[in-house]
């Protein structure tokens, strides 16, 4: 398991967790966290979280998501005549397109692919750029929201009325890398609350653990806790792929949106060439010139005037023409990308997310019983027996932290 904390002028927490998983022998997940350095660089170009899930042969899923993060945030930021979310859709294009080429050039890659989810968080809100079935949730107060469309098979028929009872969920429609060209989901911008807490996970976590049981971690627990727990929890139920999870908290004013002064986004913003001189301008300033400088051997005062018109004209024809118009579609406050958000529930320990939890502790304690002195399980058992007292006492908090608190520390003990 790898872990990194990021912290930005104590305004933003940011927790970073990834770890192959019970079953796979490699991990093929991928993620970067690219913070600006300055007040400036975060108003140009906001802070860029991405997560992506590697797929194919041998090293190639791996090799897939690892170019993915390197070259996604670089191409990001040498595309800055771009605004942002232009810019986020143009890197992961061309990004597609430099995994593509490898696969065909090498058979060993051949049709590597890898998902990406990724989130700007810039003075206008949100933005999330986004091709596979990685997720980007975000949990405000007792909601938690999904913001990207899964690009899956199931999600898919679902979207157009059709019966996904016998489809499984783990075939996606859209990946970088197999095909030359991708399209790329853009939703948001989504104004930024005091509070509010984003999640960027490949599906090795949605696919084990409920989007209930993610919303109430994050609204319950600390950035650092609740990433470990999710983990964790994801491995005890069998760990069937690798888990990458990035934990974005926003603390405080700083971070939060406010429309009346942050600049607009800017889309199709471009610049017309400057146009030269124009003849008559050209013209008139030069006879201004030769007239003034003759008239400066008659009489000084006209001649001066004279010069000074022409050089003055010169100058005016000289500006006008430097200066190319700049012309784009300037958006509204109200505008948004995508029809994000796609899914909506509530983030509130409740009887069922208590059960699902109990099961899983359930299944521990088994292992107590085939190997009682090879791991210390007094503090397991402390913690599990106080959150069912809790669980009957309708105190389901206070149950959820003790039970996270149990979880963790077994799967510390079994790491050792």
């Amino acid at each position: 398991m790898v872990k990194h904390n990021h912290n930005w002028n104590d305004v933003l927490t940011v927790i970073e967790v990834t770890d192959k998983g019970m079953r796979r022998a490699t991990n093929q997940d991928s993620s970067v966290v690219v913070l600006q350095n300055d007040e400036m660089g975060y108003n140009q170009r906001g802070h860029l979280f991405v997560v992506c899930d590697g797929m194919g042969a041998h090293a190639a899923g791996e090799l897939a998501s690892g170019d993915a993060v390197e070259h996604i945030p670089h191409h990001y930021l040498v595309y800055q005549e771009l605004s942002p979310p232009e810019a986020l859709k143009k890197a992961i294009i061309k990004t597609n397109s430099e995994i593509h080429r490898k696969g065909e050039e090498n058979p060993d890659f051949h049709n590597m692919g890898t998902t990406c989810s990724s989130i700007l968080l810039l003075p206008q809100g949100i933005i999330c750029g986004h091709v596979g079935d990685s997720r980007v949730y975000r949990q405000r107060g007792k909601v938690i929201e999904q913001l990207t469309f899964d690009h899956s098979l199931q999600w898919e028929l679902k979207a157009k009325g059709g019966d996904v009872e016998n489809v499984p969920s783990n075939v996606i429609t859209r990946s970088l890398g197999p095909n030359a060209e991708v399209e790329v989901d853009l939703e948001g911008p989504f104004p930024v609350q005091d509070g509010d807490a984003y999640l960027i996970c490949s599906d090795g976590l949605s696919g084990e653990v409920s989007d209930a049981e993610i919303g109430t971690a994050m609204a319950l627990l600390a950035p650092e806790e609740a990433a470990q727990f999710l983990l964790d929890l994801a491995n005890l139920r069998g760990g069937p792929d690798n888990i990458t999870i990035i934990i974005v908290k926003v603390h405080g004013q700083q971070y939060v949106t406010d429309l009346q002064t942050a600049e607009p986004l800017v889309i199709g913003k471009s610049t017309q060439p400057a146009k030269p001189l124009h003849p008559t301008v050209l013209v008139t300033s030069i006879v201004l010139g030769l007239a003034g400088l003759l008239m400066l051997l008659i009489n000084p005062i006209i001649g001066f005037g004279a010069l000074t018109g022409g050089i003055v004209t010169a100058l005016v024809g000289l500006a006008l023409g430097r200066n190319g118009v700049e012309t784009g579609q300037t958006l509204n406050p109200d505008f948004r990308f995508g029809n994000g958000p796609h899914n909506k529930f509530e983030c509130l320990p409740n009887q069922q997310i208590m059960q699902s939890l109990g099961q899983t502790a359930n299944e521990i304690r088994k292992l107590a019983q085939q190997h009682p002195n090879k791991f210390n399980w007094g503090p397991f058992d402390e913690a599990f027996v106080e959150s069912t007292e809790q669980i009957q006492s309708g105190k389901f908090a206070e149950a959820f932290a003790n039970i996270s608190k149990a979880i963790t520390y077994i799967m510390n003990e079994f790491r050792k």
